[in-house]
């Protein structure tokens, strides 16, 4: 099912304030790829975000290993998860998302399902998000990490196999580039 048919269909499920952890199961692995995506998104431009790179690239490591593992939902702390949203705010959110996603979907189309298993795109997210959590400054290192990333978040979020392939050659370069500086140094 395409994700903004599937955020359509939560938007229209809700019937009151839901927990953040409600939320994130209801979500399922569209969840897990609109995180990696979002977190992924101000790592794109060239400009360091100094002190930014390492909670979220700890957060990318632990649904990475999560992923890896074989879970596909959304691993929340419990203050987190016991978080309650009123209806009105999630909605608004859900909306959004399923506009963006709308447009997005435009270009993306779940093709060449199973061609990535999930477990090694989750390997290759918690990489990434090592390589971005690491805090010493690498010259475009996050933005080539971010670039995987949300090649990867929304190969999760649409099921297309075709963008979890470039997702994972783009997480080898990262991983090469990042390799080939140490080795400089």
């Amino acid at each position: 099912m395409p994700a903004a048919a599937h955020l359509r269909r939560l938007k229209d499920s809700l019937t009151g304030p839901v927990t953040l952890g409600e939320l994130a199961s209801r979500l399922g692995r569209e969840g897990v790829g609109l995180l990696v995506l979002v977190t992924a998104l101000p790592f794109l431009q060239p400009i360091p975000l100094a002190g930014l790179g390492t909670p979220v690239g700890l957060l990318l490591v632990a649904v990475g290993v999560q992923l890896a593992l074989g879970r596909a939902d959304l691993p929340l702390p419990a203050f987190a998860a016991r978080r309650v949203l009123d209806e009105a705010r999630i909605r608004g959110l859900l909306s959004g998302a399923e506009r963006a996603l709308g447009w997005i979907e435009r270009v993306l189309r779940p093709r060449r399902r199973g061609t990535v298993p999930a477990r090694a795109a989750g390997a290759a997210i918690a990489v990434l998000g090592l390589l971005l959590a690491v805090p010493v400054f690498v010259p475009l290192g996050s933005p080539l990490c971010a670039a995987g990333l949300a090649l990867l978040g929304l190969s999760l979020v649409e099921e297309d196999g075709l963008l979890a392939a470039l997702g994972l050659a783009a997480a080898a370069a990262a991983l090469a580039y990042h390799a080939a500086l140490v080795g400089l140094v």
